[in-house]
């Protein structure tokens, strides 16, 4: 049932309405427009949810504008710093303070969902176990963690290494062995040593580790404490063997696997968003569910480094009637893809990106990936094409994010470096996705013919139950708009008394009354002269 009682902002705006009501200049009638929506915004059923979309913060808005660098040690990101929206909201999805919920299913991770963005998950480090949040990122191979001598790690979970029994310092000569990551939004550095490490209660004993000391201030921003790298050995600065490599030696019976479910929806505790390591469950997507496979590609001699697949076409295509437009056609010799966990949205090779981006807006009012007064069935379908033959289509949904105002946000990234298209979380809440690390193979699970996520929904708005910032705003908007409308309605009050006063001055004066004061007094004057 809906609470009819009255804010204060609400009565307020309704006072606004009516003092708004009386100005007949243009401004007035568009400030009254602006309030009368404003008040019908704020007077709604309490019991619905705030609906605002992530584009409501403009570090989340610039981070896909920033793009990504894909670099010899991992990918760098500019895209993953929403704890600012995370610490201004309360929030339907994990608080940044609250503890991950984990499963009994050996070698399941529950991954929290930030604003369908950023997924994280909980691992151990050291003995007795010490709970730590990091990404579970296939874009680089390391592990790091802050460590409890770091004063400027921000508010993230720190390691202590005096209370692990475990815990080896790795030393060159007499000294620690230093090690610096540096990510496109700052860098980390720190000492290396060699701990057991928990996964999903699957444990990996002497795991290299990086213990940071020093993160820059993009990093403290970061909501996860870490990174836990499941990429392969040629991205590797500290964690060698890598994790991939320790899970296959200490647990030879494990399948040498890892599967990815993203779900859109925070409030999905039947099958929450999680990465599985030794196995996979296809049930989640459906019961005819298979998998479509696309090999790992070696780029180069020596070891390998990136989870690469070769991409055989891209286009953008706007259905029309019975026919598909074809709008653009990429890739038509080949082009390469790194499927990344910890990249948020799809990152465009630079020499493609503003054509790309032209093309998906094309005849809508945006300005690069941002637009207004637009909906989601505005935008085009792309079709990404892999070897040997799979066809993977990303519906609108699935990669346009809309308010109910008709502000969007497209998740699309520009990728510098090399000329890599970069599948992040957008694609990968699609299609639940198998890392195949024995056969050297990823999996995309559809089931009958892919056709993007509307089989499990998209997350479209993102809910919060209460938006303190905007609340705020709109409250100092209003009271901006009290001052200018008091200022204006005392003004059209007074200007009446005004001129009665002067109408009883003359009659008293027996003079011809004047609005002008200065034609009156000038009047006086010749009239005083000629007597």
């Amino acid at each position: 049932a809906c609470d009819s009682s009255i804010s204060i902002e609400q009565a307020l705006s309704a006072i606004l309405v009516f003092v708004l009501g009386r100005m007949k200049a243009t401004v007035g009638k568009i400030l009254l427009w602006l309030n009368v929506a404003i008040f019908l915004e704020k007077f709604e059923c309490k019991s619905s949810p705030k609906v605002i979309p992530i584009t409501a913060k403009p570090k989340t808005l610039l981070a896909f504008e920033e793009g990504i660098f894909v670099g010899k040690n991992g990918i760098s990101r500019k895209n993953i710093n929403l704890k600012q929206i995370a610490m201004s909201t309360s929030t339907s999805v994990y608080d940044q303070n609250q503890f991950i919920p984990k499963s009994n299913e050996l070698g399941f991770i529950v991954l929290a969902n930030y604003f369908n963005n950023q997924y994280v998950g909980t691992i151990s480090i050291g003995n007795p176990p010490q709970d730590l949040s990091v990404v579970l990122d296939t874009g680089s191979s390391d592990i790091w963690i802050p460590g409890w001598g770091c004063t400027l790690c921000g508010n993230h979970v720190s390691y202590d290494a005096s209370k692990s029994s475990t815990y080896i310092p790795i030393k060159s000569g007499e000294n620690l062995e230093m090690f610096e990551i540096d990510y496109g939004s700052g860098a980390v550095k720190g000492t290396k040593a060699i701990e057991t490490i928990r996964l999903g209660g699957i444990e990996l004993n002497d795991v290299s580790i990086g213990e940071v000391l020093y993160e820059d201030k993009e990093i403290r921003n970061f909501m996860m404490d870490g990174i836990a790298g499941l990429a392969f050995s040629g991205l590797s600065m500290i964690t060698r063997p890598t994790i991939l490599d320790r899970l296959q030696q200490s647990n030879p019976d494990l399948p040498a696997q890892f599967s990815v479910y993203l779900s859109t929806d925070p409030k999905d505790y039947e099958n929450p968003s999680h990465l599985m390591f030794g196995g996979s469950n296809l049930n989640i997507v459906g019961e005819n569910a298979t998998w479509h496979y696309t090999p790992v590609l070696r780029q180069s001699y020596g070891d390998l480094r990136y989870w690469t697949v070769k991409v055989t076409k891209v286009q953008i295509l706007r259905s029309s009637g019975s026919e598909d437009e074809v709008l653009m056609s990429l890739c038509e010799g080949g082009c390469l893809g790194i499927i990344d966990t910890g990249t948020s949205g799809i990152a465009v090779p630079e020499n493609y990106y503003a054509e790309f981006v032209s093309t998906v807006t094309e005849g809508l009012n945006c300005r690069g990936t941002q637009c207004i007064g637009t909906s989601v069935s505005d935008f085009p379908d792309m079709i990404f094409s892999m070897y040997p033959d799979n066809v993977f289509p990303l519906r609108s949904e699935d990669y346009v994010i809309c308010s109910s105002w008709g502000q969007c946000l497209l998740k699309i990234q520009p990728g510098f470096g090399d000329s890599y298209w970069i599948f992040g979380d957008t694609f990968l809440q699609a299609y639940y996705t198998l890392f195949d690390i024995e056969n050297l193979r990823i999996g995309f699970a559809c089931s009958g013919t892919c056709e993007g996520g509307s089989w499990h929904g998209t997350g479209g708005l993102l809910e919060f139950d209460k938006a303190y910032t905007w609340k705020m705003w709109i409250m100092w908007f209003l009271i901006v708009l009290a001052i200018i409308s008091t200022c204006y309605l005392l003004g059209s009050m007074i200007q009446p008394i005004k001129d009665q006063i002067k109408r009883k001055r003359s009659s008293d004066e027996n003079l011809p009354y004047d609005s002008n004061p200065f034609a009156n007094y000038y009047g006086s004057v010749e009239a005083n002269q000629r007597r």
